[in-house]
């Protein structure tokens, strides 16, 4: 468990972690619950979404809770309860045998669900200035292509780059207003 340095009224910047780093995010049907979680539970927790990338085994995200700083914990902790019973169901679906011995084996090992997919907690910076938040998205923007799974950002789909760079909000809606 990471230790929590909240600064009320501050932007987040979050990562989190399939457990054991399974690469799940390689198929669209994988992501795609996750973008629909990220717009429900930000209206659902009333914060704003500045940006994100949604990797291999990993998601960052900007979030701004309008409220109390510890609507992110709530956010979260909601956020990835829901993606896991999605992403187990859709494994389930599409007859991924291997990933879904690994969510209940994983469960089995922390017994903490009976199917896991999400490491415990995660990580979260708060952001202290403006050009704090640039780098952070620049890094999100980047990741994937410092990963190798793109040679621009603009060739990958699932970050918040085509948003900004080309005002393209088809797959998921996100705040510029920072």
């Amino acid at each position: 468990m990471y230790p929590r340095n909240r600064v009320e009224g501050s932007v987040f910047y979050i990562t989190t972690n399939i457990y054991r780093r399974l690469p799940i995010f390689a198929s669209p049907s994988f992501i795609m619950p996750i973008l629909d979680s990220l717009n429900f539970y930000r209206y659902q927790f009333k914060c704003k979404l500045f940006g994100y990338v949604i990797m291999l085994d990993h998601l960052h995200l900007l979030v701004y809770p309008t409220g109390e700083s510890s609507v992110i914990s709530d956010f979260m902790r909601d956020f990835k309860r829901f993606t896991s019973g999605r992403i187990a169901r859709q494994a389930e679906l599409e007859g991924k045998a291997e990933w879904v011995a690994h969510f209940q084996e994983s469960g089995e090992e922390t017994k903490r669900a009976e199917k896991k997919v999400w490491q415990d907690s995660f990580w979260e910076q708060s952001i202290y200035s403006d050009k704090f938040m640039r780098e952070k998205l620049n890094y999100i923007h980047l990741n994937p292509v410092r990963a190798g799974l793109v040679d621009d950002p603009a060739k990958y789909p699932y970050s918040s780059y085509r948003n900004y760079e080309f005002n393209d909000n088809t797959l998921l809606e996100i705040d510029k207003d920072w």
